[in-house]
């Protein structure tokens, strides 16, 4: 009697194969392009290139010496050979310090794993990824200081050599310690305001179908008009030049906040909303519970928008009215004509920029943390 179970079809020594199921011939070609990238990155870690290492450090040696050896320029006027004479040993110590660091972080990369694993690795990361940074900076000084104090290249007042900076940075660190404070005060409070309003704002009009259809026509022609435009309308509407103030800085805050959290709201998958409902959910808990944490990730881009706009409001509106801040610290001095400390305060202003940004990516990092696998950071 024959047997009627069916067997799998045997392949012909002449045919390919159909590819199966879960083998890399069903992935597409973007997607084993990414599998090979983070094969390569796990078998091959970030290596320490000691050539662009050693340049980067001999670069910031030669811009020490530089400093210190080559004799500045005659076209010089006596107030800036004072200042930039006075600043030299400074400047150059700092080259010459910047120098050390990254030879002492090359030595510990290149210890052996069993001394300090963690510190090796620690500064082999660091090494790797900033070697190259240490080589432009380097040449950008070297080319910063023949061009303004060694030769007056680039036409002084306009442009200030790095001891000019140095010395104004300390000689007005009273003053731009208390215009640094001020300014941190009235971005917090601008930023706070517009933090909660944009996020209120963002979630009526993705919730509520008939707010968003009244509310977003309104929020698309209103929210990116700049602030510089409502400075009449705050000069009438607000009692003192400080709440107006702490108004621009909460309008530009408010518009991407509002307009990525209404993007965040609209974009959970319906899924997530049904299984909460089967499980019993009600609204305030699909909206606080599912619809805000899901809408993270959309609002902290927002956030980066924000803050970066809010400097831009908070230099605008120091100058209306607001007799403190960085922003009147740099018309202040654009008014004297003191070039090397207008200088000054941009690069106070950048450093603070930078540091709440790199703070905001932290705690990103750190809230966001189950999204890390998931996307790309």
């Amino acid at each position: 009697m024959t047997s009627t179970l069916s067997t799998p079809a045997t392949e012909s020594a002449g045919e390919p194969s159909s590819p199966r199921p879960g083998t890399t011939d069903n992935l597409s070609a973007s997607t084993r392009e990414r599998i090979h990238a983070a094969l390569e990155k796990v078998a091959h870690p970030a290596r320490v290139k000691p050539a662009l290492i050693a340049a980067g450090i001999l670069s910031w040696i030669g811009f020490a010496l530089i400093t210190w050896f080559i004799p500045n320029s005659a076209a010089l006027s006596l107030r800036d050979t004072q200042d930039i004479e006075k600043a030299t040993p400074f400047t150059a110590i700092v080259g010459l310090l910047v120098a050390g660091v990254w030879i002492v972080l090359w030595v510990l990369s290149a210890a052996p794993r069993t001394m300090a694993p963690r510190s090796a690795a620690w500064a082999t990361k660091r090494v790797a990824r900033g070697s190259a940074w240490l080589f432009g900076s380097g040449l950008w000084l070297i080319f910063w200081q023949l061009s303004t104090a060694k030769t007056t290249l680039l036409e002084p007042p306009y442009f200030a050599a790095p001891q000019q900076i140095f010395e104004r940075l300390w000689t007005h660190r009273i003053i731009l310690s208390e215009s640094l404070g001020n300014s941190l005060l009235l971005l917090a409070a601008g930023f706070i305001v517009g933090l909660v309003a944009g996020l209120i704002t963002g979630l009526v009009i993705g919730w509520f179908q008939l707010a968003n259809y009244w509310v977003h026509p309104i929020l698309i022609f209103i929210g990116p008009v700049p602030s510089l435009a409502w400075v009449p309308i705050v000069f009438v509407l607000f009692p003192s030049a400080y709440s107006g103030a702490v108004f621009m800085i909460a309008l530009s805050v408010w518009f991407p906040i509002t307009v990525l959290t209404r993007a965040g709201i609209l974009s959970v998958p319906r899924s997530y909303f049904d299984v909460a409902q089967t499980l019993g959910a009600k609204s305030w808990y699909l909206v606080l519970k599912v619809s805000l944490p899901a809408a993270l990730p959309s609002i902290f881009t927002g956030a980066f928008m924000a803050l970066g706009s809010s400097f831009v409001s908070l230099t605008v509106a120091e100058n209306f009215g607001v007799n403190s801040g960085l922003g009147w610290y740099l018309n202040w001095q654009k008014g004297w004509g003191d070039y090397p400390a207008v200088y000054a305060g941009i690069v106070l202003l950048v450093v603070v920029c930078g540091f709440l940004l790199t703070l905001l990516f932290r705690v990103r990092n750190y809230v966001l943390r189950w999204e890390k696998e998931l996307t790309r950071w």
